[in-house]
């Protein structure tokens, strides 16, 4: 008799495969309808990023909340410029400090975007029961928190109640989670008492 249990992937190994793949599907779905509008995946997750900033965010602000590289982010922000989407402008207290305003173009552009994702993410996500949903999405921002990041839709929540993330894995939990955040910004909520 063969043992087929050295055949199956573990389970952490299968979580790694399964969350890669999902989110490289997302991002493709998603790049598909953008590119159709003229605008990159990158140039989106920027302007849904600075819109929903409380306040406006430096440009390497900005390139932490995306979890991209600074490099990536200046040559963003220089097409959104370039394109009239956005301006740097000068921090009050800080003169040397540019943040990133999205320009009402660019806000335009976010509001018709948002439609365009939206349909991606209705699509997507019908086909689970809306309770699967919130539990992934829930887990999901648990493992944010266990790799160091905050989540402020998730207030105080403790992360004991998961074992320590493989090392290997923190970076792709971070970037799925990076594109997660800035592409479906909007919570699911479930009333737990109906």
């Amino acid at each position: 008799m063969i043992d087929d249990s050295r055949r199956a992937p573990a389970v952490d190994e299968r979580f790694e495969n399964a969350l890669g793949n999902t989110t490289m599907a997302l991002r493709h779905e998603v790049d598909r309808r953008l590119r159709r509008l003229g605008v990159s995946r990158l140039c989106w997750m920027a302007i849904a990023a600075a819109m929903q900033a409380r306040s406006p965010l430096s440009q390497s602000n900005l390139a932490d909340v995306l979890a991209i590289s600074r490099a990536s982010m200046v040559k963003t922000i220089e097409c959104m410029v370039k394109n009239g989407l956005a301006k740097r402008e000068s921090s009050a207290s800080d003169k040397r400090l540019k943040r990133i305003v999205v320009t009402d173009a660019g806000a335009h552009l976010y509001s018709l975007l948002k439609d365009e994702v939206a349909a991606v993410r209705r699509r997507l996500l019908g086909i689970a029961e809306i309770q699967k949903i919130v539990q992934l999405t829930e887990f999901l921002e648990k493992l944010q928190e266990t790799c160091g990041h905050r989540n402020p839709a998730m207030g105080n929540a403790a992360s004991s109640d998961i074992q320590s993330t493989p090392p290997h894995i923190v970076p792709l939990i971070e970037r799925a989670l990076a594109f997660y955040a800035a592409v479906w910004r909007r919570p699911i909520r479930v009333s737990h008492g109906h």
